[in-house]
Order: C-alpha cells, then structure tokens, then sequence
C-alpha cells in the first residue's frame, strides 16, 4: 500500500564552500566597501574647501589683487582636484557595484549550503538516535545516506534556524493526534515504522514491559508501532522506543 512515506522530491546539490573560501570571501567584501566610503570622504572634504575659498575669494574680491589671485589658483587646482576625485568615485563605484552583485550571490549560495548542512546534522543526529544502522556498503555509503535525500523533503528551515516538518506533497506543517508539530525524532520514527526506509533501521527486540503486542510470527505492525509511540508525550517517544529493543 502506498503511503505519504513513498512520495519523494529530488534533492538538489548546492556548492560547497571551505572555511577559506569563506574567509576570503568576506574579506574581499569589507576592503572594498572601505575603499568606496573612503573615495567619497574624499571627494566630500574636496567639495567643501572649494566652498570655503569660493566664500573667501567673495569678501576680498577688489581689496588684494594678488591675494585674490592666489586663493582664485587654489580654488581652480581644489576644483580640479575634486572633479577628478568623482570621476575616481564613479568608476570605483561601477566596480563596486559589479563586486557587489557576485558577492551577494556567493553569500546566499553560502547560506544555502549552511541550512543544507544544519538540516543534514539534525537529520544524522535523529537516524542515529532512533536506531539508525551503522556501517558502510563497499561504495562507502552508509544507511544514513540512503535515508537522508528522502527525509530532507520533509525539512524546512527558516532564517533563525528553526525547523519545521511538512508534508513534501503539500508544504503543510505535520502534526501529532494532539496536534503538535513533529520533531526531527518524531520523522525518524516515522520513517522507521514501515515502508522501504524500515529496513534502514535496527529491529525492534523483545522490550520487557512494552505493553505492546506482536503477530504469531513475532514481528510488530509498522502503523500500529508508530501511531502507539506517536501518542505519547514527545519527552517519553524516544525513551519508549529504545525500550522496545532499539540498538
């Protein structure tokens, strides 16, 4: 029988960035945005020395020919001065700006790999803490890895880090019978409960004092397992599951 745990979404593979790259990245960023504001403060402190001699050469105008000549030069070498000060301030702000934009590009595409690899983490962390089997097959992969690309259809992660569980059909948050959102523990248990992803998982053993029952053949009922646990309160659903046999 088909269920919600068969449907998947393709994963999607994201650049990855070394501590380095990252380094470096944001460096370059910071010595640029220095050397723009530093053109400007320039070019500010240009535009304000013509005005002050601009102001001086009208109150001695007519009274000292050559004074007035003097500050008249000045004023003409400052105004060069600042004319060629903007022009240096407008190519460096086209770099800037060109910059910029491959900047801002490389720091979402790191972003992205960052909430990739924190959901990757949390996932890792709940497969194996829920009776995930360890061990590798002779390509290297492990049973995580066989697991991980379906459970990230399920994740959402928001700007603050927090994480939601959906349903990857819908996009709608999942919830208990109590109408609690599931945690990442609360997906693992999901998925070890029945399906292709069960056999992923450690059998569950013979847990003294379960209060759960099995078949003659001495197997559990996946949805009968996962809808028993799921009903307790979310501090006791790990508990209880190591207590049936988990390893």
């Amino acid at each position: 029988m088909v269920t919600e745990l068969d449907s998947t979404l393709p994963s999607t593979e994201t650049k990855q960035y070394s501590d380095e790259e990252i380094t470096k990245i944001l460096n370059t960023a910071q010595a640029t945005r220095k050397e723009r504001d530093a053109a400007a403060a320039k070019a500010k402190e240009l535009e304000t020395k013509v005005t002050e001699l601009s102001t001086d050469l009208e109150k001695i105008k007519g009274i000292d020919p050559n004074k007035y000549q003097e500050l008249e030069k000045l004023a003409q070498t400052y105004e060069e001065r600042k004319l060629e000060e903007q022009r240096n301030f407008s190519e460096l702000k086209e770099r800037w700006t060109a910059k910029e934009a491959t900047l801002m590009q490389q720091v979402q595409q790191l972003q992205e790999t960052l909430k990739q690899n924190q959901i990757v983490n949390a996932l890792e962390k709940s497969f194996y803490a829920t009776g995930g089997k360890s061990g590798k097959d002779d390509d290297g992969y492990t049973y995580f890895d066989l697991i991980r690309d379906r459970a990230i259809n399920y994740i959402v992660l928001d700007d603050s880090g927090k994480i939601t569980i959906i349903d990857p059909r819908d996009k709608t948050p999942l919830k208990d019978t109590k109408g609690v959102s599931l945690t990442v523990d609360d997906l693992m248990l999901k998925l070890r409960s029945g399906g292709p992803t069960a056999s992923l998982f450690e059998p569950i053993g013979n847990g003294a004092g379960s209060g759960m029952t099995r078949s003659q053949h001495g197997t559990q009922n996946g949805a009968m397992l996962r809808e028993q646990i799921m009903a307790l309160p979310r501090s006791e659903r790990i508990a209880k599951a190591r207590e049936l046999g988990i390893k």
